[in-house]
């Protein structure tokens, strides 16, 4: 059984998520989505949304997944 992720609505409207967003004609949710498939945290069985992350990207995005879950119970 794989596990519900709970994603903080703070992450989604983070400036840097949007700039994500912009750089790639995508939306927030698409950028979250395609970090956590790529950072193995989901299994993303739908078509990929056409982009991959660069790895500064990735650890950024890593660094704002800690930061907005800082001191929550959720482990993203």
């Amino acid at each position: 059984m794989e596990r519900q992720l709970d994603i903080p609505t703070e992450l989604y409207e983070d400036e840097v998520v949007s700039f994500l967003a912009d750089r790639y004609h995508s939306t927030p949710d698409e950028i979250v989505r395609c970090f956590l498939a790529q950072d193995g945290r989901i299994q993303d069985g739908r078509k990929t949304s056409g982009f991959v992350l660069e790895e500064n990207e990735m650890e950024i995005m890593r660094g704002l997944a800690k930061g907005v879950l800082c001191g929550r119970k959720y482990d993203i």
